[in-house]
């Protein structure tokens, strides 16, 4: 199984509607929205890209809002057999004893630490089947105390469902828009670190090829590139800013060069740069290219972990 945290932007909706288009098992894949309101909007706008189960992370809303889209899913027998609820582990912390019908809970990183530990120890009841533990942004310095607090936790629910979930992706890379990027898969490290430490069977999860760092105020020109997952690494091929005579086919180019032996029929978005230098013309935005990224990294995922 493979949890993938995304947000229900254009980009990554085309991502997991072409999901079907080459056989993804469904069974082994679960994407987790993170939601800004509960509007039907939001959610009408994930049913028509993507049928199956999906969990909505709710971690933006308030009490309020948590109960809107309760209410809103409880009432559509649509919404109720395609939605679950990701609640925040603090509404356990506060009422463990009057929540019911909860299948899931985040342990974020600020969670992780020696009261929560006290507190799970003696609340152990409360927990339901299904645990997402996000350790959110990482790099290649992730506190050896956050580890072990993680550790903790997964010993102590040994009999749930466990997800170590985390992002590597940055919002910005340290490089010129026109110079390719290589970024070690620091997530899949970690869920190997944490998953060697531990009896249970986990399941991996992270943020995909876009980064769980709140966006920046000011939005900035778009970048010529593609973030391809490979066993080990991201790679982003680059080629300037989207301004002017912009060039998409030779980013597509230099992937089929770089990915050691890149198949066209493994994915959409394999298939896209295919077609992109068969008919040598540029095609596509800023967001598609997010979505190529985010559709070959949960087909790779989803491979590794089944």
């Amino acid at each position: 199984m493979y949890i993938a945290t995304l947000r229900p932007k254009e980009g990554e909706l085309r991502a997991l509607h072409h999901l079907s288009d080459y056989s993804l098992p469904v069974e082994s894949f679960l994407p987790n929205f993170i939601v800004k309101d509960s509007f039907p909007k939001t959610l009408n706008s994930i049913t028509k890209k993507y049928h199956g189960k999906t969990l909505l992370d709710v971690r933006k809303l308030d009490s309020c809002g948590i109960s809107e889209l309760e209410e809103l899913i409880n009432n559509n027998n649509d919404y109720s057999s395609q939605f679950n609820i990701v609640y925040p582990i603090e509404i356990l912390l506060s009422n463990s004893n009057s929540i019911e019908n909860i299948n899931y809970v985040r342990i974020s990183r600020e969670n992780m630490n020696g009261f929560f530990i006290q507190w799970l120890t003696t609340n152990l009841d409360a927990i339901p089947e299904n645990v997402l533990i996000d350790f959110e942004f990482i790099n290649d310095d992730v506190p050896d105390t956050l580890i072990s607090y993680a550790i903790q936790i997964i010993n102590l629910l040994h009999d749930k469902q466990i997800t170590i979930m985390s992002g590597a992706i940055p919002q910005t890379v340290p490089v010129k828009s026109d110079v390719n990027y290589t970024l070690p898969r620091y997530e899949k490290t970690l869920y190997q670190q944490i998953q060697a430490a531990v009896k249970s069977k986990l399941i991996y999860g992270d943020y995909c090829t876009v980064s769980p760092l709140p966006l920046a105020g000011t939005v900035a020109i778009p970048i010529v590139q593609i973030k391809y997952t490979l066993d080990d690494n991201y790679i982003y091929v680059r080629n300037g800013q989207r301004v002017g005579g912009y060039d998409f086919v030779s980013v597509c180019r230099e992937i089929i060069n770089i990915v050691p032996n890149f198949d066209e029929n493994y994915c959409w978005s394999n298939n896209y740069i295919r077609s992109v230098i068969n008919e040598n013309r540029n095609m596509g935005n800023a967001s598609t290219w997010v979505s190529i990224g985010v559709n070959h990294h949960i087909h790779l995922c989803v491979d590794e972990t089944i």
